[in-house]
């Protein structure tokens, strides 16, 4: 039995931007580890969700929500579930049509763009026959993967700050609590963390909530339910907060 259930398959064979794309799969791990293996072509990986450690090559990388990491084709590759999260993650199968190498990268979107990919993703059939509109929006998952796929890797760990406020930012305290703890003032932290990680001491915040809620929605009985343990008092709130955050209600996102 496979260690992740597809959410989304299509075996398509689209030939655009220097590459072709053979495979787009939409997959939730329901084991806790996936073996090493290797493929005879590249690979692209996006982790929407859920936390663990991705090998590859035999090196082991953090993987969270937002991490993206490029596999090389015959580059043997696993991964070890944390805790007792079910990730969801992207994966494409593809190959260069030049003679280029694949290089292997590892690289951290935004919840915005994650936001933006979700959306479009969403309007793709889950299988069976694409039409010519299904075609473009493939084409638009791709295009933001292959931009945010080059240039320099992403460092293995993020920065101590972001790592400390990572942490505190778990709890229900007020931002300015938080930045106390962590011993700066609100303005001066936002601007280190955008310095040291891309996002502001709200927006980390508003991403560790969206993980959280979406963990939540996949388990949780009802909809106050999942509201309540990302720490919103109001379930009409964390609705309209939620449908900011990934362009569908709670309800929608959990069908």
């Amino acid at each position: 039995m496979r260690a992740w259930s597809p959410i989304l398959v299509q075996k398509i064979e689209i030939h655009a931007l220097g590459f072709v794309l053979r495979r787009l799969q939409l997959n939730r791990h329901r084991e806790a580890e996936v073996a090493p293996h290797r493929h005879e072509h590249a690979q692209l990986i996006l982790y929407f969700s859920g936390e663990g450690v991705q090998v590859i090559n035999g090196r082991r990388r953090a993987a969270r929500a937002g991490d993206l990491f490029v596999i090389p084709k015959n580059t043997p590759h696993g991964f070890a579930v944390q805790d007792r999260s079910r990730p969801v993650c992207l994966v494409l199968d593809y190959e260069l049509e030049t003679s280029g190498r694949v290089r292997s990268s590892h690289r951290r979107l935004t919840p915005s763009q994650l936001n933006d990919l979700h959306a479009l993703l969403a309007r793709v059939p889950a299988k069976g026959r694409l039409t010519l509109s299904d075609y473009s929006v493939i084409l638009a998952v791709v295009s933001q993967l292959l931009d945010e796929s080059r240039g320099a890797a992403a460092p293995e760990r993020q920065p101590p700050l972001f790592e400390k406020v990572r942490d505190l930012l778990r709890t229900p305290a007020p931002l300015a609590t938080v930045s106390r703890s962590a011993g700066y003032h609100p303005d001066h932290l936002t601007r280190r963390l955008k310095r040291e990680s891309g996002l502001g001491l709200r927006a980390l915040r508003d991403r560790i909530r969206l993980e959280t809620a979406q963990a939540a929605l996949r388990s949780a009985a009802t909809i106050s339910d999942a509201a309540t343990r990302a720490g919103f008092d109001d379930p009409n709130y964390f609705a309209r907060w939620f449908r900011q955050q990934t362009g569908e209600t709670p309800s929608e996102w959990r069908r």
